[in-house]
């Protein structure tokens, strides 16, 4: 006797009892307490079958999207690493999410978008693949043309200007000023079907390219310390060129070996510095770094276990990376653990600002802290993301 098979489940959208209070409760804080606003000319012919594309700008993104978008109820695709987080398991389950493991072979992910597609559901994506540590958006995951092709559904944009400078993520406090959202209709499905995935993948990364302190000039930002949490981001003094000689406080940064001092307005404007805006001083950090001299040190490690629980302080060990490989030898889980990854097989590494960036390897998410001073995780990913631009 011949089995039937099994119809492909579909994803459903997230149930509204536990959708529409949250949604409804982020707006309500964010107007608020933010100055949110929301144009939604661009979005105001949406409906499922459809894909959303959004920067990825602040750890509260998604709410800011789901109160953007409100009474839609949107299915997210999210960082698989929310997954591992035990009391968020069920939630996320019951909201019905579709996880993707961060700058891994992840086909499942595909597979689950397109059967929301199907079912014809609002699909909320991040195509950066990870969250800014700078007032600017990053480098577009290659794969997102392909994967706009294969959906073949409508694409909006949403864009979230100030959201960025409202929750810096190297800060530990928001600053009160103004979040404005922006909407538009990239594509219809009948223009992606003369595209090819290359002009797909170009007008995306030109769309999404966004600078947060040119979106919103002259906006006031309040904050008692405007460079607080700031010194996981900056590191080289763009006077003299001095690594590790800045010092951070009460809204000032000052150089140990030359003197300069700079003061950070609150409309994230530097006085007193040959640069004028956090944009700037990353990008001179950029174009000093030396990709020949390799990266050394000690780390913790957090590693999932095999229940896809993330465990904090499951191992140490040495880590390196140069020009050829990134390699670590350490013990995890008390098992004596090495391995070796090509660095130009690493597509990027999250970084979480003064504490670790992550990796994955043999399906096990790794993230790494450097010691003694865990604000080097910041020189790994620079050097990661610098050798992905010389290989392409």
């Amino acid at each position: 006797m011949k089995r039937k098979r099994r119809k492909s489940s579909a994803v459903k959208k997230p149930p509204a009892i536990l959708y529409i209070p949250a949604a409804l409760i982020s707006l309500l804080i964010l107007k608020l307490r933010f100055g949110f606003s929301v144009d939604r000319s661009g979005v105001r012919d949406i409906k499922g079958p459809a894909l959303i594309l959004a920067n990825h700008l602040t750890n509260y993104d998604h709410f800011i999207v789901a109160a953007s978008l409100f009474p839609h109820r949107l299915t997210f695709v999210l960082s698989a690493h929310f997954m591992m987080i035990k009391p968020l398991r069920p939630i996320l389950n019951r909201l019905h999410v579709i996880t993707k493991r961060m700058f891994d072979s992840d086909a499942g992910t595909v597979l689950n978008m397109m059967r929301a597609a199907r079912a014809g559901n609002i699909i909320v994506l991040f195509p950066e693949g990870r969250l800014t540590w700078y007032p600017h958006s990053l480098k577009i995951t290659e794969p997102t043309g392909t994967l706009v092709k294969r959906l073949g559904i409508d694409v909006y944009r949403v864009t979230a200007n100030g959201a960025l400078l409202t929750f810096p993520k190297w800060s530990p406090k928001s600053h009160r000023g103004k979040i404005r959202v922006e909407t538009e209709k990239l594509l219809t499905a009948d223009e992606i079907k003369t595209m090819t995935e290359s002009e797909i993948y170009a007008l995306i990364s030109q769309k999404l390219c966004h600078d947060e302190e040119r979106a919103m000039p002259c906006v006031r930002y309040k904050s008692r310390d405007t460079v607080r949490g700031l010194d996981g981001v900056l590191y080289r003094c763009p006077e003299c060129g001095g690594e590790d000689t800045l010092e951070f406080e009460c809204s000032r940064i000052r150089c140990s070996s030359c003197g300069m001092t700079a003061a950070l307005t609150e409309e994230y404007r530097f006085e007193g510095a040959p640069v004028g805006t956090i944009n700037e001083w990353y990008r001179y950090q950029l174009d000093a770094f030396d990709t020949g001299v390799p990266l050394m040190s000690d780390a913790v490690v957090n590693a999932s276990d095999e229940n896809g629980v993330l465990i904090h302080g499951a191992g140490e060990g040495k880590i390196r990376l140069d020009t050829e490989n990134f390699t670590f030898s350490g013990t995890v889980f008390g098992e004596s653990v090495s391995f070796e990854i090509p660095t130009r097989t690493i597509e990027a590494l999250p970084l979480s600002v003064s504490d670790h960036f992550d990796i994955y390897h043999g399906g096990r998410l790794y993230t790494f802290s450097p010691r003694p001073d865990p604000r080097y995780a910041l020189r790994y990913v620079m050097f990661a993301d610098l050798m992905k631009e010389k290989s392409e």
